[in-house]
C-alpha cells in the first residue's frame, strides 16, 4: 500500500532502503502519531511490527521451523502430494430410530463418494450408552473403515462414556475383520476430560500395541481460544505432560488436538504451527516416534453481519479453512454456513461445507507445496515469538 516496488528486496541494501522508504511514507499517513501505533499485540505481551524484511529473518534463525515441512508427509504416508489433510464433514444423527440411523449412513456414504476423505458423526443428541452393536452395523453399513477417517462427536460427561464407546467401536471393527491399527479418526467432545490411569492404560493396550503408529485417537485435547494464545498452548502442553505421567509415553499415540479457528487469519496459521512444533519437540524428548495429530474446525459467526447475511459465513468458512491448512492441520471440518432449518438448506449447506476443502485443494493447489508459509517473514516472526512465549509459560508451570 505504501511502497510501490517490492522487487529484489534481498539484493544488497535494497531491503533496508525499502523499509526506510516505507517508514517515511507510513509516518506521513500517521500524521504525527507514533509509529508504535502500527504494532499489533496478537497475544498477551507479544507484539508484531507491520513490516519485516529478510534482514530481520537473518538476525533470527528460523531454520528450525523447517521441521514442519515434512511432518504431514510422514504422518499420512503414503500420499502422492506433499501436503495432505482429511476433509471430514459433519453427519448428524438425530436419534437411534432405525430410519434416522439409515439416513445418517446414506448421507455418510454420499459424503465419502463425493470427495471427502472422512466423516464425523455428530452423536451429541443421543445417549451413547444405548448405542449398541446393531446401531454400529446400520450407521457404518458399507463404510470401509481402514480407507477413510471416521470420527465421532459425543456428549461425554466423564471418562466412562469415552471408554465404553471406544470399546464398542473397536469391537465392531474387529467383528468386521478390520485391522484396528489402520483405523483413522477419533472420539471428540466439547470439554477436556480427566482420565484415570486405568482408563489411559486401557487406551494404550487397545490402540498402541502394533508396530504401526496408531491413527485412531480416543482422547481429544482442545486448544482453547484465548487472548493469550501462548498461555493456552502452554496449558495444553501441561495436559499432555500430565497424561504421560499418569500412564506412559505410548499414550501420545492416542491423543488428537482440537483447534477451533477464528477470523484472525495469521493467528490461526501461527498457533497451529507453534502448537505442532512444540508438540513435536515434546514427543522427541519422550523419545517416541509419533507425530502430533491436529483436527481443526471452522467457527460460525454470530455477529451482526452473519445474522443479516448467512453467506457471510461462507466467506468466513473459506478463510478459516485456508488458514488451518496453511498452519498444517491434519484433519479439517468445515461447519455448515447456513442455519439448517429445512431439509433443502441442510443438504445445500452441507454440500458447500464439504466442497470448501475440496475447492481449496483443487483450485489453490495448496497441497502441492510442502510448506507455503516458508519464507514469509511476517509469519515466521509471529510463529517464533509464539513458540518462545508458550515454552516460557510452560516452563513456569512445571
Amino acid at each position: 500500500m505504501f511502497v510501490d516496488n517490492f522487487e529484489n528486496q534481498s539484493k544488497g541494501n535494497k531491503s533496508e532502503s525499502l523499509k526506510k522508504q516505507w517508514l517515511e511514507t507510513a509516518t506521513k499517513f500517521l500524521k504525527g502519531k507514533p509509529y508504535q501505533e502500527l504494532e499489533w499485540e496478537f497475544s498477551e505481551g507479544i507484539s508484531l511490527e507491520p513490516y519485516y524484511t529478510n534482514d530481520e529473518e537473518n538476525e533470527n534463525d528460523f531454520s528450525y521451523l523447517q521441521i514442519l515441512q515434512n511432518s504431514q508427509i510422514a504422518l499420512n504416508d503414503p500420499v502422492s502430494l506433499p501436503r495432505f489433510w482429511y476433509n471430514q464433514p459433519f453427519v448428524t444423527l438425530d436419534s437411534l430410530e432405525k430410519e434416522d440411523v439409515e439416513k445418517a449412513n446414506k448421507e455418510a456414504r454420499q459424503v465419502l463418494m463425493t470427495g471427502a476423505e472422512g466423516v464425523i458423526f455428530d452423536l451429541e443428541k443421543i445417549d451413547t450408552s444405548d448405542f449398541d452393536k446393531k446401531a454400529f452395523e446400520i450407521l457404518l453399513f458399507e463404510v470401509a473403515l481402514p480407507y477413510c477417517a471416521v470420527s465421532f462427536k459425543i456428549d461425554a460427561r466423564d471418562e466412562s462414556v469415552v471408554k465404553d464407546f471406544s470399546k464398542n467401536y473397536i469391537d465392531y471393527a474387529r467383528d468386521k475383520n478390520f485391522d484396528v491399527s489402520l483405523l483413522t479418526g477419533g472420539i471428540l467432545y466439547q470439554k477436556n476430560i480427566e482420565f484415570s490411569s486405568k482408563t489411559l492404560q486401557f487406551f494404550s493396550d487397545t490402540f498402541s500395541t502394533t508396530e504401526i503408529e496408531c491413527r485412531f485417537h480416543p482422547i481429544s485435547l482442545r486448544l482453547e481460544n484465548s487472548k493469550d494464545e501462548a498461555q493456552a498452548i502452554a496449558e495444553l502442553l501441561f495436559k499432555v505432560k500430565s497424561l504421560v505421567e499418569k500412564s506412559s509415553t505410548s499414550i501420545l499415540q492416542n491423543i488428537s488436538f482440537v483447534v477451533e479457528t477464528t477470523d484472525s487469519f495469521f493467528v490461526t496459521i501461527c498457533k497451529i504451527r507453534a502448537l505442532k512444533w512444540l508438540l513435536m519437540q515434546m514427543y522427541g524428548l519422550y523419545e517416541v516416534d509419533v507425530k502430533p495429530y491436529i483436527h481443526s474446525f471452522t467457527a460460525r459467526g454470530t455477529d451482526q453481519a452473519s445474522l443479516q447475511d448467512e453467506n457471510w459465513n461462507l466467506i468466513r468458512n473459506t478463510t478459516q479453512a485456508f488458514s488451518s491448512i496453511l498452519g498444517g492441520t491434519n484433519a479439517l471440518t468445515v461447519v455448515a454456513h447456513q442455519n439448517q432449518t429445512t431439509e433443502d438448506t441442510k443438504v445445500w449447506a452441507s454440500r458447500i461445507a464439504r466442497n470448501v476443502s475440496i475447492m481449496l485443494r483443487e483450485e489453490s493447489f495448496i497441497d502441492k507445496n510442502a510448506d507455503p508459509i516458508s519464507g514469509s517473514y511476517y509469519c515466521q516472526q509471529m510463529t517464533d515469538k509464539l513458540i518462545s512465549a508458550a515454552w516460557k509459560a510452560f516452563q513456569k508451570m512445571i
